[in-house]
Formats: structure tokens, C-alpha cells, sequence
């Protein structure tokens, strides 16, 4: 980039800059010296200041702005931010992550908006990006690389780097404990992670999935991996996965496990036979947060013990 450019772009950002100041948008006390731009997820170049009030939609956007010690900016979390407890009681909801309202969004006045990729609906999402208030992407691909690149693009945007940092050395020293165990308890059993339950039948994570991911992650095999995206499972088709053990969430797993255990097709599987079912909280388990490393161990050691005699 050339001198010119690089100045051209830097007055450029301090214009809007200016113009969301005299728009209510951005808060006055917003310095020129602290605007930045971020390259986003999507290629977007978003101009970003200091930011004082952010709107996070995404559990694994909160869970890691709060271990940066940065939860005093956050103004507004959606209802995938369980973790940690508190921020469902101090901050504003935002409601489901993928059943955004740009309105309710906007009207807690944000001078940054943070969103995962697969935040939605995509006309909310739309009009978030054409408000003027600044909208940053962040990646939502499911792998231990990402987790550790998502938090340091994190970390960069709320001028967190050292506390970035520290946070992926302990991400990285979980996987490296994860794959320690992994190794010494080699396992094949077959895992059909289950959302819900859709008119007695399941509907079960296939391939391209968190769950999917998880599930190999914890070095098992996921018994719907020949299944694109979530899919509602007939009992035959239940029978045919032979799933040695049944995932689902703790929110609303109860009722999972019954409706499953008074199912004659799934009374046919190997899990059913032996009456293994899992649950696990539902952001932990599929956030792929910094929590999901030590996620991952945990199942691992429930999937090795489901339905075997304690």
C-alpha cells in the first residue's frame, strides 16, 4: 500500500468517524487516534473505533470478550451466550442469534456490532450492515484452528492482544491434553448427536455440522456423517445408523430421552439396547468456544463409559 493510500483510507475512517458522531450513532468521546479497520470474515473492511458499547450475537463472541476481561463494553448478548452465567443476568437480550431484530439491535445504541457468520435472519443482518453503526463477521468454521484464530481477531478488535494470547496457550495446552487422551483410549463407537425430537422422530446432526465436528473431535465417528446438514430420521433409517450412543443437549434432553426410549426402532439400536444417552450443555458442547477443548475431553470420556456398567 502507498503512503497516499494509506492516508487516504485513514481520512476516510476518520470521516465517518465524524459523521456517526454527528448522527447520535458513535458516542463523542470516540478519539480519531483509536480508529482502526478490521478485515472481516466476509472481506469487509470495517472502520471500528475504541469501542465502548458493544452488541455481541453469539455465545463464543461474549464467553470470549468476558475471559479478556473486556465484559464492562458489552451492552447486549443474544440467548446462545450462556457462558458465563452472568451475562444472561447483566447485560441486555438480544434474542436468538439467528432470529435477530435489527430494531431491538439498534435500540441500545451500539458503537459496535459483533456478529458470528451464521448470525440470522440475513435481512436483519443486512440491515445491521447499513446502519452506520459498525458490523464485524466473525468466523464460524468448526476446528481447533479456528477457535485460536477467532480469538485472536478477537482480541485484536477490543485491543486485548496480550489477554489474546494467553488465552490461545491455554486453548492449545487443552487440545494437546485432548489428543494425550485420545491416544490412549483409542475408540470407534458410533455417536448420532440428536437436536430435537420432530412428530416422535429425531433430527440428527449429519455432516458439516458443530455436532459433527465435535463428535470427531472426541475421536469418535458420527453415526449420521452420511447425512448433509440436520435431517429428520424415520425409524428405519434410526435402525440402519446403528448409534452406539445417543448426544443430545441438556436444554431439553429429558424430553429427548424419553420420546427416544419409548421409540420400538430405537429400542433396536445398540444405544437403545443398552440405553445410552448423553446430554451436555448445549454452547459448551457446540459453541467451539475457548471451552470446547476441554468439551471435547469431557464427551470423549462419556462416550467411552455410555452404557457400560459403572
Amino acid at each position: 500500500m502507498t503512503q497516499n493510500s494509506a492516508l487516504s483510507r485513514r481520512k476516510l475512517g476518520l470521516s465517518l468517524v465524524a459523521m456517526s458522531v454527528a448522527a447520535g450513532i458513535l458516542p463523542e468521546t470516540t478519539h480519531a487516534a483509536s480508529v482502526r479497520t478490521i478485515t472481516d470474515c466476509r472481506g469487509r473492511h470495517v472502520v471500528i473505533p475504541a469501542a465502548q458499547r458493544i452488541a455481541c450475537i453469539g455465545g463464543t463472541i461474549t464467553e470470549t470478550l468476558y475471559a479478556f476481561g473486556r465484559s464492562q463494553s458489552i451492552i447486549g448478548v443474544d440467548l446462545t451466550s450462556t457462558w458465563p452465567e452472568q451475562a444472561q443476568r447483566e447485560k441486555k437480550n438480544l434474542g436468538y442469534m439467528r432470529a435477530i431484530s435489527a430494531e431491538g439491535v439498534l435500540s441500545l445504541r451500539p458503537d459496535l456490532i459483533l456478529a458470528m457468520n451464521d448470525s440470522g435472519p440475513a435481512a436483519a443482518m443486512d440491515q445491521l450492515a447499513a446502519s452506520g453503526v459498525p458490523v464485524v463477521f466473525v468466523d464460524a468454521t468448526h476446528s481447533p484452528e479456528a477457535i485460536e484464530g477467532r480469538t485472536r481477531f478477537l482480541a485484536e478488535i477490543v485491543d486485548a492482544k496480550p489477554e489474546g494470547e494467553r488465552l490461545c496457550g491455554t486453548i492449545s495446552d487443552q487440545f494437546r491434553s485432548l489428543a494425550l487422551w485420545r491416544a490412549a483410549h483409542p475408540q470407534m463407537r458410533r455417536v448420532l448427536f440428536v437436536m430435537r425430537m420432530t412428530n416422535n422422530r429425531p433430527m440428527a446432526a449429519g455432516a458439516g455440522t458443530a455436532a459433527d465436528a465435535v463428535i470427531g473431535l472426541a475421536g469418535a465417528i458420527n453415526a449420521g456423517a452420511g447425512m448433509q446438514g440436520y435431517k429428520i430420521v424415520d425409524q428405519e433409517n434410526l435402525v440402519a445408523l446403528r448409534p452406539d450412543v445417543i448426544l443430545t443437549m441438556q436444554q431439553g434432553g429429558d424430553a429427548i430421552r424419553d420420546e427416544l426410549l419409548a421409540d420400538p426402532g430405537f429400542q433396536l439400536t445398540p444405544a437403545g439396547k443398552s440405553r445410552a444417552i448423553i446430554a451436555m450443555e448445549g454452547e459448551r458442547l457446540l459453541g467451539f468456544g475457548p471451552r470446547t477443548p476441554q468439551a471435547a475431553l469431557d464427551l470423549a470420556r462419556l462416550i467411552e463409559t455410555a452404557g457400560h456398567p459403572v
